[in-house]
Protein backbone atom coordinates (compact mmCIF):
# COMPACT_ATOMS: atom_id res chain seq x y z
CA UNK A 1 0.00 0.00 0.00
CA UNK A 2 1.42 3.37 -1.06
CA UNK A 3 1.96 5.89 1.74
CA UNK A 4 1.28 9.49 0.70
CA UNK A 5 3.98 11.96 1.69
CA UNK A 6 2.85 14.95 3.71
CA UNK A 7 4.27 18.38 2.98
CA UNK A 8 6.27 18.06 6.22
CA UNK A 9 7.80 14.81 4.92
CA UNK A 10 8.72 16.46 1.62
CA UNK A 11 10.43 19.38 3.35
CA UNK A 12 12.36 17.20 5.78
CA UNK A 13 13.41 14.77 3.02
CA UNK A 14 14.83 17.51 0.79
CA UNK A 15 15.97 19.97 3.45
CA UNK A 16 19.72 19.38 3.07
CA UNK A 17 19.46 19.75 -0.71
CA UNK A 18 18.04 23.24 -0.37
CA UNK A 19 20.06 26.43 -0.54
CA UNK A 20 20.60 28.32 2.72
CA UNK A 21 17.97 30.87 1.73
CA UNK A 22 15.50 28.11 0.89
CA UNK A 23 16.24 26.44 4.23
CA UNK A 24 15.13 29.68 5.92
CA UNK A 25 11.85 29.38 4.06
CA UNK A 26 11.57 25.70 5.04
CA UNK A 27 12.06 26.48 8.72
CA UNK A 28 9.51 29.27 8.55
CA UNK A 29 6.93 27.08 6.80
CA UNK A 30 7.29 24.30 9.36
CA UNK A 31 7.09 26.73 12.29
CA UNK A 32 4.20 28.81 10.93
CA UNK A 33 1.96 26.54 8.81
CA UNK A 34 -1.25 28.53 9.36
CA UNK A 35 0.48 31.72 8.16
CA UNK A 36 1.17 30.12 4.77
CA UNK A 37 -2.46 29.33 4.07
CA UNK A 38 -3.61 32.96 4.15
CA UNK A 39 -0.57 35.01 3.08
CA UNK A 40 1.19 35.61 -0.23
CA UNK A 41 4.59 34.28 -1.28
CA UNK A 42 5.97 37.81 -0.94
CA UNK A 43 4.77 38.07 2.67
CA UNK A 44 6.25 34.66 3.49
CA UNK A 45 9.55 35.69 1.94
CA UNK A 46 9.57 38.88 3.99
CA UNK A 47 8.81 37.03 7.25
CA UNK A 48 11.42 34.36 6.48
CA UNK A 49 14.07 37.00 5.76
CA UNK A 50 14.38 36.08 2.09
CA UNK A 51 12.34 37.03 -0.98
CA UNK A 52 9.27 36.04 -2.98
CA UNK A 53 11.54 34.54 -5.65
CA UNK A 54 13.22 32.31 -3.06
CA UNK A 55 9.82 31.11 -1.82
CA UNK A 56 8.80 30.17 -5.37
CA UNK A 57 12.12 28.38 -5.97
CA UNK A 58 11.62 26.55 -2.67
CA UNK A 59 8.27 25.25 -3.95
CA UNK A 60 9.85 24.00 -7.17
CA UNK A 61 12.68 22.37 -5.20
CA UNK A 62 10.05 20.31 -3.35
CA UNK A 63 8.58 19.16 -6.64
CA UNK A 64 5.51 21.37 -6.32
CA UNK A 65 3.91 23.22 -9.21
CA UNK A 66 4.08 26.54 -7.40
CA UNK A 67 3.09 28.48 -4.30
CA UNK A 68 -0.62 27.71 -4.69
CA UNK A 69 0.12 24.00 -4.34
CA UNK A 70 2.21 24.67 -1.23
CA UNK A 71 -0.74 26.51 0.30
CA UNK A 72 -3.09 23.65 -0.56
CA UNK A 73 -0.83 20.96 0.90
CA UNK A 74 -0.10 23.01 4.03
CA UNK A 75 -3.85 23.54 4.57
CA UNK A 76 -4.55 19.80 4.29
CA UNK A 77 -1.66 19.04 6.66
CA UNK A 78 -2.86 21.52 9.28
CA UNK A 79 -6.39 20.10 9.30
CA UNK A 80 -5.20 16.50 9.55
CA UNK A 81 -2.68 17.15 12.32
CA UNK A 82 -4.39 19.77 14.47
CA UNK A 83 -5.24 18.35 17.93
CA UNK A 84 -8.94 17.52 18.09
CA UNK A 85 -9.44 17.66 21.84
CA UNK A 86 -11.21 20.93 22.47
CA UNK A 87 -11.69 19.97 26.11
CA UNK A 88 -7.97 19.18 26.46
CA UNK A 89 -7.02 22.59 25.06
CA UNK A 90 -9.53 24.24 27.37
CA UNK A 91 -8.20 22.54 30.51
CA UNK A 92 -4.57 23.21 29.54
CA UNK A 93 -5.28 26.91 29.08
CA UNK A 94 -6.78 27.09 32.60
CA UNK A 95 -4.06 25.29 34.57
CA UNK A 96 -2.25 28.47 35.58
CA UNK A 97 -5.45 29.72 37.24
CA UNK A 98 -6.03 26.65 39.41
CA UNK A 99 -4.00 28.01 42.35
CA UNK A 100 -4.59 31.69 41.64
CA UNK A 101 -5.88 33.59 44.67
CA UNK A 102 -7.50 36.08 42.27
CA UNK A 103 -9.15 33.44 40.12
CA UNK A 104 -12.27 35.47 39.30
CA UNK A 105 -10.48 38.71 38.38
CA UNK A 106 -7.62 37.13 36.45
CA UNK A 107 -9.78 34.51 34.75
CA UNK A 108 -12.29 37.07 33.49
CA UNK A 109 -9.43 39.42 32.59
CA UNK A 110 -8.07 36.68 30.31
CA UNK A 111 -11.45 36.45 28.58
CA UNK A 112 -11.53 40.22 28.23
CA UNK A 113 -8.06 40.30 26.66
CA UNK A 114 -9.04 37.61 24.16
CA UNK A 115 -12.17 39.54 23.21
CA UNK A 116 -10.15 42.71 22.60
CA UNK A 117 -7.57 40.78 20.57
CA UNK A 118 -10.26 39.23 18.38
CA UNK A 119 -12.02 42.59 17.98
CA UNK A 120 -8.86 44.04 16.45
CA UNK A 121 -8.92 41.34 13.76
CA UNK A 122 -12.38 42.26 12.45
CA UNK A 123 -12.51 44.05 9.10
CA UNK A 124 -14.61 47.17 9.83
CA UNK A 125 -15.71 47.70 6.23
CA UNK A 126 -16.80 44.09 5.88
CA UNK A 127 -18.61 44.33 9.22
CA UNK A 128 -20.51 47.40 8.04
CA UNK A 129 -21.51 45.72 4.77
CA UNK A 130 -22.60 42.52 6.53
CA UNK A 131 -24.67 44.24 9.22
CA UNK A 132 -26.39 46.40 6.59
CA UNK A 133 -27.25 43.23 4.71
CA UNK A 134 -28.76 41.78 7.90
CA UNK A 135 -30.81 44.93 8.44
CA UNK A 136 -32.15 44.90 4.88
CA UNK A 137 -32.86 41.16 4.74
CA UNK A 138 -36.48 40.09 4.52
CA UNK A 139 -35.62 36.83 6.31
CA UNK A 140 -32.65 35.72 8.40
CA UNK A 141 -31.80 32.04 8.81
CA UNK A 142 -29.28 30.92 11.43
CA UNK A 143 -27.33 27.66 11.22
CA UNK A 144 -25.17 25.96 13.85
CA UNK A 145 -24.35 22.40 14.96
CA UNK A 146 -22.52 20.88 17.90
CA UNK A 147 -20.88 23.55 20.06
CA UNK A 148 -21.90 26.17 17.48
CA UNK A 149 -25.59 25.45 18.14
CA UNK A 150 -25.49 27.20 21.54
CA UNK A 151 -24.29 30.41 19.88
CA UNK A 152 -26.82 30.01 17.06
CA UNK A 153 -29.64 29.70 19.62
CA UNK A 154 -28.47 32.84 21.43
CA UNK A 155 -28.36 34.81 18.18
CA UNK A 156 -31.80 33.56 17.17
CA UNK A 157 -33.32 34.46 20.54
CA UNK A 158 -31.83 37.98 20.50
CA UNK A 159 -32.63 38.83 16.88
CA UNK A 160 -36.14 37.45 17.20
CA UNK A 161 -36.92 40.06 19.86
CA UNK A 162 -35.79 42.88 17.57
CA UNK A 163 -37.16 41.97 14.16
CA UNK A 164 -39.55 39.56 12.42
CA UNK A 165 -38.68 36.56 10.22
CA UNK A 166 -35.65 35.19 12.07
CA UNK A 167 -35.48 31.40 11.93
CA UNK A 168 -33.17 28.78 13.39
CA UNK A 169 -32.40 26.03 10.90
CA UNK A 170 -33.88 22.66 11.83
CA UNK A 171 -31.75 19.87 10.39
CA UNK A 172 -34.41 17.13 10.36
CA UNK A 173 -34.65 16.08 6.72
CA UNK A 174 -38.25 17.11 5.92
CA UNK A 175 -37.97 20.47 7.72
CA UNK A 176 -34.53 21.13 6.21
CA UNK A 177 -35.74 20.51 2.65
CA UNK A 178 -38.74 22.78 3.18
CA UNK A 179 -36.50 25.55 4.53
CA UNK A 180 -34.03 25.23 1.66
CA UNK A 181 -36.93 25.57 -0.78
CA UNK A 182 -38.29 28.76 0.79
CA UNK A 183 -35.02 30.69 1.06
CA UNK A 184 -34.60 33.32 -1.68
CA UNK A 185 -32.21 36.12 -2.60
CA UNK A 186 -33.93 38.48 -0.14
CA UNK A 187 -32.74 36.30 2.74
CA UNK A 188 -29.43 36.18 4.60
CA UNK A 189 -28.07 32.97 6.09
CA UNK A 190 -25.78 33.17 9.13
CA UNK A 191 -23.63 30.07 9.57
CA UNK A 192 -21.60 29.53 12.75
CA UNK A 193 -18.95 26.87 12.09
CA UNK A 194 -16.39 26.17 14.81
CA UNK A 195 -13.65 23.57 15.17
CA UNK A 196 -14.66 20.02 14.26
CA UNK A 197 -16.60 21.80 11.51
CA UNK A 198 -19.76 19.74 11.30
CA UNK A 199 -20.60 18.80 7.71
CA UNK A 200 -24.29 19.80 7.71
CA UNK A 201 -23.81 23.58 8.18
CA UNK A 202 -21.04 23.57 5.55
CA UNK A 203 -23.20 21.60 3.11
CA UNK A 204 -26.12 23.97 3.69
CA UNK A 205 -23.87 26.99 3.13
CA UNK A 206 -22.41 25.46 -0.04
CA UNK A 207 -25.84 24.71 -1.51
CA UNK A 208 -27.21 28.18 -0.78
CA UNK A 209 -24.05 30.05 -1.79
CA UNK A 210 -24.15 28.27 -5.15
CA UNK A 211 -27.70 29.59 -5.62
CA UNK A 212 -26.55 33.15 -4.96
CA UNK A 213 -28.08 33.41 -1.46
CA UNK A 214 -25.99 35.74 0.77
CA UNK A 215 -24.15 33.69 3.41
CA UNK A 216 -22.46 35.24 6.45
CA UNK A 217 -19.99 32.86 8.11
CA UNK A 218 -18.49 33.06 11.58
CA UNK A 219 -15.64 30.66 12.29
CA UNK A 220 -12.41 30.25 14.25
CA UNK A 221 -9.80 29.80 11.52
CA UNK A 222 -8.91 31.27 8.13
CA UNK A 223 -8.40 27.68 7.00
CA UNK A 224 -11.90 26.58 8.03
CA UNK A 225 -13.80 24.82 5.20
CA UNK A 226 -16.77 27.24 5.45
CA UNK A 227 -14.53 30.01 4.08
CA UNK A 228 -15.15 29.19 0.40
CA UNK A 229 -18.93 28.96 0.77
CA UNK A 230 -19.79 32.46 1.99
CA UNK A 231 -19.97 36.12 0.99
CA UNK A 232 -18.95 37.53 4.37
CA UNK A 233 -16.49 35.71 6.62
CA UNK A 234 -15.48 36.69 10.16
CA UNK A 235 -12.58 34.82 11.73
CA UNK A 236 -12.44 34.77 15.53
CA UNK A 237 -8.91 33.40 15.91
CA UNK A 238 -7.15 32.69 19.19
CA UNK A 239 -3.89 31.01 20.18
CA UNK A 240 -5.45 27.74 21.38
CA UNK A 241 -7.98 25.88 19.26
CA UNK A 242 -10.61 25.59 22.00
CA UNK A 243 -14.24 26.00 21.04
CA UNK A 244 -15.23 26.15 24.71
CA UNK A 245 -12.74 28.91 25.46
CA UNK A 246 -13.85 30.86 22.37
CA UNK A 247 -17.48 31.07 23.53
CA UNK A 248 -17.20 34.34 25.54
CA UNK A 249 -15.62 36.10 22.55
CA UNK A 250 -18.09 34.49 20.14
CA UNK A 251 -21.14 35.66 22.08
CA UNK A 252 -19.55 39.10 22.43
CA UNK A 253 -19.09 39.26 18.66
CA UNK A 254 -22.66 38.11 18.02
CA UNK A 255 -23.84 40.79 20.44
CA UNK A 256 -21.97 43.49 18.52
CA UNK A 257 -23.22 42.01 15.22
CA UNK A 258 -26.78 42.61 16.42
CA UNK A 259 -25.80 46.09 17.58
CA UNK A 260 -24.29 46.83 14.16
CA UNK A 261 -27.55 45.75 12.50
CA UNK A 262 -29.56 48.09 14.76
CA UNK A 263 -27.43 51.14 13.92
CA UNK A 264 -29.10 51.39 10.50
CA UNK A 265 -32.51 52.21 12.04
CA UNK A 266 -32.43 52.50 15.87
CA UNK A 267 -36.00 53.81 16.09
CA UNK A 268 -37.40 50.80 14.22
CA UNK A 269 -35.62 48.29 16.45
CA UNK A 270 -36.66 50.09 19.62
CA UNK A 271 -40.28 49.99 18.44
CA UNK A 272 -39.96 46.26 17.79
CA UNK A 273 -38.53 45.76 21.26
CA UNK A 274 -41.36 47.72 22.91
CA UNK A 275 -43.99 45.71 21.02
CA UNK A 276 -42.30 42.49 22.05
CA UNK A 277 -42.14 43.54 25.72
CA UNK A 278 -45.77 44.70 25.75
CA UNK A 279 -47.06 41.47 24.25
CA UNK A 280 -44.84 39.32 26.46
CA UNK A 281 -45.94 41.11 29.63
CA UNK A 282 -49.65 40.93 28.76
CA UNK A 283 -49.36 37.26 27.78
CA UNK A 284 -47.65 36.32 31.04
CA UNK A 285 -50.13 38.39 33.09
CA UNK A 286 -53.11 36.72 31.40
CA UNK A 287 -51.58 33.28 31.75
CA UNK A 288 -50.84 33.49 35.46
CA UNK A 289 -53.73 35.69 36.66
Amino acid sequence: MEVTQTIKDKIELRFHELSKAQQKVANFVLSNPTFIGVHSAAEVGDKAGTSETTVIRFCYALGLEGYAQLQKEITLFVFKHTPTSTLGNYISSKKELFDDQCLIENGMSQDSSKIVGIAKQIDKQLFSEATRKLHEAKNIYIVGAGASLLAAQWLHFTMNILRPNVKLFQTETAELIRTLQEIDEHSVVVVISLHRYYKEPIQIAAALHERGIPVLAITDSRLAPIHKHCDYAFFLEQAELSTIDLMPALVSFLNILVTGMMTFDPEYYNTQRVKYDDFQNSFIADRWS
